[in-house]
Parts: structure tokens; C-alpha cells; sequence
């Protein structure tokens, strides 16, 4: 029976050190994404336009464990006359960590998967990471903003990558 009561006081000293942190214990994001392709995959395809979602929950203090899911859509270029790539859509689906060097300023490092739709015989799953690094930063009005600047890799088969911006609203 005694130990219910200790239990109890262990759950709630363990609660206590989590929330009297600076930082909120969870997070969760979203915003419009901006990609460049790179690479061999830059001779097929330009400018990528998505969105994501990332959900963050406070590990120990600066350290952060993510959790990211979007979609971003590459447009085809053109080649020989008027003959042009078909599209790619990449879907995310990726975990990770992030942590804060100093005020605002963190590094990140996430790997998963990229759901790939079928172009030139290839489609199905990628194997994807993407490191970056970025900044929070709050408005005059109180709210948080996230600015982050990654490169984001998708290997099957040959890499495809792709220089990224992302600027999501932090709730």
C-alpha cells in the first residue's frame, strides 16, 4: 500500500522538473515550405512549394524530440521543345531532435521516410533525412515564429535533394 503514495509523489516531482522549464513542454507548429532541388535531381526539377506540420515535445532542457509530416510538390522543368518533366510530390514523414545552441538559435537532424509519387518508373518509399538549422523567434505581439533553413535528402535508388526554407507559426 505504501507504495501507491510514493508513486504518486515520484509522478508528480517528475511532472514539476518538466514544467518548470523555460521552455513549454510541447510544441507544435505549421507553415509553408520553399525548396530548391539540388543536385542530379536540379536537371529534371526546379522550385518546390509545400507545407508541414511538427509536433515537438521537451526531452531535457535546450533538447527537443520532433516529429514532422508534410507534403512538397517539385515542378518538372523543360527540356527539347516544349517537352517538360512531369512533376514530383514528396510526402515527409520524418522524427528527429532539435536543440537550442543559444536564445532562439538551434540545430536539428530528422530521418524517416518519403513517400514518393511513381515518375520514370520510380515511386514508393525513400529513405529521408534532413539537417538544419534555424532560429524562434517571437513577434511583437507575443506569438512564435520559427524560420528554418535545411537540406532535405531522399535516397532509393540515387539521392534527390533539395536546399529548403521553412516558416511555420509556433501554437
Amino acid at each position: 500500500m505504501k507504495k501507491i503514495p510514493l508513486f504518486l509523489l515520484m509522478a508528480f516531482c517528475a511532472s514539476s522538473a518538466l514544467l518548470a522549464q523555460n521552455q513549454p513542454a510541447f510544441k507544435f507548429s505549421v507553415g509553408p515550405e520553399l525548396g530548391f532541388a539540388t543536385g542530379t535531381f536540379a536537371t529534371s526539377h526546379s522550385v518546390g512549394i509545400g507545407a508541414s506540420v511538427q509536433a515537438e515535445i521537451s526531452i531535457q532542457e535546450h533538447l527537443f524530440g520532433t516529429a514532422t509530416f508534410g507534403i512538397i510538390s517539385y515542378a518538372g522543368k523543360s527540356y527539347g521543345s516544349g517537352l517538360k518533366y512531369a512533376g514530383q510530390t514528396i510526402i515527409p514523414l520524418r522524427i528527429g531532435a532539435k536543440y537550442f545552441l543559444s536564445g532562439g538559435v538551434y540545430c536539428a537532424l530528422q530521418a524517416g521516410v518519403g513517400f514518393l509519387n511513381k515518375l520514370n518508373n520510380e515511386g514508393g518509399t525513400a529513405f529521408s533525412y534532413s539537417p538544419q538549422v534555424g532560429y524562434e523567434f517571437n513577434t511583437k505581439k507575443g506569438k512564435a515564429v520559427d524560420a528554418t533553413f535545411k537540406y532535405e535528402g531522399y535516397s532509393k535508388n540515387g539521392t534527390k535533394g533539395a536546399l529548403g526554407f521553412r516558416l511555420a507559426y509556433i501554437f
